[in-house]
């Protein structure tokens, strides 16, 4: 009987977790976990300054926020404030240094998997003081399991009105894994859209598939006439062959677009170009096969082994490091470090880590419009930090 009981009791929880798995986090609360749970446990790291020594400055890097979940990515607004994607669903502000204790309220329900799933990537519109628009990349769950999606809204106050989906991917699937997008507007004014495999990768090889591409679409979610990787591909392919990017930038001077891979790559996209996966890869994962024959691929600016596992990335143009004016700054989640990479012809010129072993992993980088480097760690108790000179 006591038997009895306890298998009975044992399939009562297992049902109630799977139930909780498939519901996802939900936008403006701290929503249940998507099919793979929480993450990891949080860590210990603590609030005080963290001094250290570079090639060209001595730094001191800072806690501006803490106790943030999953933070994946910050932006600034024109007015200075930084806006902050909690993974969970949630955006949170941080105003005159200090974290503001309500979140941004309207973001649709998420699909959430700790540091894997969930609130992605943000981004105001151009003429955002005209207009208030403030675009997001989120994993929207479905009857399909989840995709990836471009959700826009107006930002009045401290909530987004009139949200809605403006593009939605077809890269549909169960899997917990490689689900990352991002997004960035190009000085064309189209919005481009860096999305993983999600480990469907028979369909990045595939013109009908969004998965593994960058795609191009204007700021409605419209996609323009023709892809430049020409016929049996839909209009809004930009290029392809990419397994999980986690930055993407547009180059100052170019009309190309910085991009870093988790497997520890930096490319740079150009339209029209295929970037190898999912039959090459530089480090991690696993190739399906040899290329089709005459299939013409471009390799990576830089690759990194032992593994970074990259994510975030900015290029420098601020006035507090004039040294490091130009240079690429990318976070390291596996090492905790920021890493810079100093560009040269076709190859790094020079690279350094700032730090690492910080205490969380680094998730994104961006340059702040006071001229300070600052970054989000990646974890269920994680942080807004801001790299200074000593």
């Amino acid at each position: 009987m006591k038997r009895a009981s306890l298998m009975i009791a044992v399939l009562i929880l297992s049902l109630t977790a799977f139930a909780q798995q498939r519901e996802g986090g939900r936008g403006g609360g701290r929503g249940g976990a998507g099919f793979g749970g929480r993450g990891r446990p949080a860590s210990t790291m603590d609030s005080s300054p963290k001094l250290f020594d570079t090639q060209e400055y001595k730094i001191r890097v800072v806690t501006i926020a803490e106790n943030l979940v999953y933070p994946y990515c910050l932006t600034f607004l024109p007015d200075g404030t930084m806006l902050v994607a909690e993974s969970e669903g949630r955006i949170r502000v941080v105003k005159d240094g200090k974290l503001q204790p309500e979140p941004i309220t309207g973001i649709p329900k998420v699909y959430f998997v700790g540091g894997q799933a969930g609130l992605m990537d943000l981004a105001p519109h151009p003429k955002f003081n005209d207009n208030h628009w403030l675009y997001f990349t989120y994993n929207k769950p479905g009857d399909m399991g989840a995709t990836m999606a471009i959700g826009r809204g107006k930002l009045e106050g401290n909530q987004l009105t009139e949200v809605k989906d403006i593009f939605v991917t077809n890269a549909w699937g169960t899997g917990n894994g490689h689900l990352s997008a991002r997004i960035a507007f190009g000085r064309d004014g189209m919005l481009y859209m860096a999305l993983a495999d999600h480990n469907l990768l028979p369909e990045v090889a595939k013109g009908t598939s969004h998965a593994g591409k960058v795609l191009s679409v204007s700021d409605e979610g419209k996609p323009p006439a023709s892809s430049p990787l020409g016929k049996g591909f839909l209009p809004e392919i930009y290029a392809m062959g990419f397994r999980n990017p986690h930055a993407l930038v547009q180059d100052p001077h170019t009309n190309d677009f910085w991009e870093v891979e988790h497997g520890d790559e930096i490319n740079i996209v150009k339209m029209g170009g295929n970037y190898g996966w999912p039959f090459v890869t530089s480090g991690e994962g696993d190739p399906i096969g040899p290329p089709p024959a005459g299939s013409k691929m471009t390799g990576p600016y830089m690759q990194q082994f032992p593994q970074l596992n990259i994510s975030g990335l900015t290029i420098y143009n601020g006035d507090k490091f004039p040294k490091w004016k130009g240079n690429v700054f990318v976070g390291g989640l596996a090492t905790q470090q920021v890493h810079r990479v100093v560009p040269g012809n076709g190859t790094p010129a020079n690279r350094e880590p700032l730090f690492v072993n910080l205490g969380q992993r680094v998730r994104d980088v961006r340059t702040g419009p006071d001229g300070y480097l600052y970054f989000t760690t990646d974890d269920p108790m994680g942080r807004v930090m801001r790299i200074e000179p000593q």
